[in-house]
């Protein structure tokens, strides 16, 4: 979405091309990708069919069509991965409205821009990578992934822009106190695994991420994946605005089991802050932790999917697990 394409290959995943990405490389089918999420009271879905040889958007507002674009209608002549909500809802143009009525179009574009801003807010982490570097120098304004990869000319840097962000926000917190509340959440959370981060200045303003046990302190340059991958994703998913999905790809990589329940803890209060989290995940401490949760009354059990995904030849089955059911998921491993 914010390419304002179709991507199959990026910083983030490798998938190949169209027919290496579709189920069981058949051509003839399309990916389908449908959000549906309610604004003010309305329902609003958008819609993305994409195929092999073109792209086709559809946007509802309580179930009426109300903007189309299909990259294989007559006469259209863009490429046809190409995406046209971003474009439409900045303003600039782009596909069909039902009505040409400037109100009918007006009301329409205030809710495609929500979607896209919703698309903006999406907070995807893959596998982290550790920290590698004491400090990074302070960007001018918000900060934002792109710009840094700009000046690096690495999109993947993602510990520089988590340095710059938490500087932009201890600078912001003071002309806007309301937002102390979300660094001492950040600190708190970040406590639990032994982790400080603290401004400091040699040589401009920088970060310094320290792991702390008593009086002792180390890098986290020099401390275990575990803990210092886990720090953006606490990071960040408190300092992203209610409504935000976040999306973490295995998050108990190089953890020990006890520091696994841990960060279920701290993403379930993430969670609890009016932010979806996605994960995927190999570990049964996490569901074994998610399941004591729920029993706590800690995490709402309709608060909580999950799905078991099975090979099965080329295809792949998929289950709903009770997340509150200790002999399901002891069944699972």
């Amino acid at each position: 979405m914010s390419r304002k394409e179709i991507v199959y290959n990026d910083y983030l995943l490798r998938l190949g091309d169209f027919r290496e990405t579709i189920h069981t490389h058949d051509t003839s089918l399309p990916i389908r990708v449908r959000v549906t999420m309610s604004h003010e009271g309305d329902a609003v879905a958008y819609d993305v069919k994409v195929m092999g040889d073109g792209t086709a958007e559809e946007f509802f507002v309580n179930g009426d069509r109300v903007w189309w674009w299909d990259s294989k209608a007559p006469g259209v002549m863009e490429p046809y991965g190409r995406l046209f909500l971003p474009q439409t809802a900045s303003g600039y143009g782009g596909g069909e409205y039902k009505s040409p009525e400037p109100s009918y179009r007006q009301r329409a574009w205030g809710f495609q821009r929500f979607v896209v801003d919703w698309f903006e807010n999406m907070l995807y982490l893959s596998s982290n990578r550790g920290f590698t570097k004491y400090s990074y120098p302070l960007l001018a304004g918000p900060p934002s992934i792109e710009e840094v990869s700009k000046r690096a000319g690495d999109l993947s840097l993602l510990e520089e822009w988590l340095s710059n962000l938490i500087l932009y926000r201890i600078n912001e917190a003071k002309r806007y106190p309301a937002l102390r509340k979300q660094l001492e959440a950040m600190s708190a959370r970040l406590s639990k695994l032994g982790v400080d981060i603290s401004p400091y200045v040699l040589g401009g303003p920088s970060v310094v991420i320290d792991l702390t046990e008593e009086d002792m302190w180390v890098s986290a340059v020099n401390s275990g994946y575990g803990v210092n991958q886990s720090v953006s994703s606490i990071v960040l998913g408190t300092l992203f605005p209610p409504g935000t999905l976040i999306m973490i790809e295995e998050p108990e990589m190089h953890l020990h089991p006890v520091m696994q329940r841990v960060v279920t803890r701290i993403f379930t209060e993430i969670a609890n802050e009016g932010k979806q989290i996605v994960i995927t995940s190999h570990s049964d401490h996490f569901l074994q932790a998610l399941r004591e949760l729920v029993n706590e009354g800690n995490l709402a059990a309709e608060d909580v999917k999950v799905y078991h995904f099975k090979k099965v030849g080329r295809g792949t089955e998929v289950s709903e697990i009770d997340v509150a059911d200790e002999e399901a998921l002891r069944h699972l491993f």
